[in-house]
């Protein structure tokens, strides 16, 4: 069983790591989220929601550019972002109620006008979110957070009525003087332990509960870049139906797909326009590039029970005779399940269209796979089997990835949609 709580604050860190700018800021909104609500008495059922919400409010913030922009007090179109963290999020059970709750997150309180916007109803939530939020944006690395307590404060009330209810601000003035709140932020700002734990409320899932959910990250990780837009839903779908033809037993299959499907999320920590760039990478981008799988690693290695599929994901890169990355493994290490997963993003990524070229026909991707396997880097018996069954391996790809797609124009039909609408971005 695995940890939904766990795995959510991996998502928030892995995409804050787009930029030192963004050093924990999500982790940051969420403490101070949940200091203002306990401030105003609300229910741990509604205290744990927000928080929740608080933790993944930038989860839309596909690029560092868009992260960057609202990072400022006035932020620069600050509904773009707001309203892609709701697409992604609102089809999942787990998450629904967070979605709505994202999707307003910066509409300014505008003398309670703010309750609704665009002709939807706007959570107060969302409004307590876009206050803790504009507190975040306002500390600096210069100084001691509490001796920034003053200025913070003064400029909040500044615009009480404004940008944010002043309820909520009476709030802030009750925390504002306890010297351990600063103190927590500033330890969180750090990445040390902090006195006053969140009590999020968790829950445990099952296997087929977190393919689901790993399903959902897959959609945060590849929706950054048209050019990768498909690519982890289709190496989830050839390292099960690898793993299948090897007789794996379908708990272990399941394991993979659920590696598939994650095992780029390390690539959240690289910029768009190193993922997005059609030509050859510099060699210092090639180097950034590559870190994507210790990410991978060491984001998923907090969560408890995910041990093996971390193993089988964060993998994808080494080689048998020692020369892959990021721990330069050789054979004796290598589990199978993680050298399904190399030879799964290789057929992956050599057989799926990019905007920028077509996929590799079936004859020259056996060569480049066999040749690989001849030199000792990937597992030649896994070789043979996709080679064996390529014709029906390779249609569960074409059909996931197919999927995959037209959910990706979905989304970016909704989005044109919204900004066509009206919708402020």
């Amino acid at each position: 069983m695995v940890s939904l709580l766990e795995l959510t604050l991996q998502l928030s860190r892995a995409s804050d790591m787009v930029s030192p700018e963004l050093n924990h800021h999500q982790r940051l909104v969420a403490y101070i989220t949940f200091n203002l609500g306990e401030a105003l008495n609300f229910d741990e059922k509604k205290l744990n929601l927000v928080s929740v919400a608080a933790v993944l409010h930038d989860i839309g913030g596909l690029s560092m550019k868009e992260r960057i922009n609202v990072l400022r007090f006035e932020a620069i179109n600050p509904h773009q972002h707001a309203r892609i963290g709701w697409l992604l999020l609102k089809d999942y059970r787990e998450f629904t109620e967070i979605a709505k709750i994202i999707k307003f997150h910066h509409v300014d309180w505008n003398d309670g006008r703010g309750l609704s916007f665009e002709g939807e109803t706007v959570m107060p939530e969302s409004h307590l979110i876009h206050l803790a939020d504009r507190i975040a944006t306002q500390i600096s690395r210069s100084e001691k957070i509490i001796n920034q307590k003053d200025r913070i404060y003064e400029k909040i009330v500044a615009a009480s009525g404004r940008k944010f209810d002043p309820n909520f601000i009476k709030a802030f003035e009750m925390i504002k003087d306890k010297e351990y709140f600063w103190y927590d932020l500033e330890s969180i700002f750090n990445g040390r332990r902090y006195y006053k734990k969140i009590n999020f409320k968790d829950q445990c899932l099952n296997i087929d509960e977190l393919i689901g959910i790993t399903k959902l990250y897959a959609r945060v990780i590849d929706f950054r870049s048209n050019f990768t837009a498909v690519h982890s839903e289709g190496v989830s779908a050839v390292a099960k139906r690898l793993a299948q033809h090897l007789n794996c037993d379908e708990l272990t299959c399941k394991k993979i797909q659920a590696a598939g499907y994650i095992h780029d999320i390390g690539k959240l920590s690289v910029p768009s326009e190193i993922l997005e760039k059609p030509g050859s990478l510099t060699q210092q981008e090639f180097v950034v590039m590559k870190e994507h799988t210790y990410h991978t690693y060491v984001l998923l290695h907090q969560v408890h029970g995910l041990e093996e599929i971390n193993e089988y994901a964060s993998m994808h890169h080494e080689r048998l005779d020692g020369t892959g990355y990021p721990f330069k493994l050789t054979e004796k290490n290598l589990s199978l399940g993680a050298r399904i997963m190399a030879v799964a993003d290789i057929f992956t990524a050599v057989t799926e269209n990019r905007p920028y070229r077509k996929g590799m026909q079936k004859d020259e991707v056996i060569m480049i796979l066999k040749n690989m396997a001849s030199d000792g880097k990937i597992d030649a018996s896994i070789v043979e089997i996709l080679i064996t069954f390529y014709q029906d391996i390779n249609k569960a790809r074409i059909k996931a990835q197919k999927k995959a797609r037209t959910r990706y124009e979905d989304f970016a039909k909704l989005l044109a949609q919204g900004d066509n609408n009206g919708n402020k971005k």
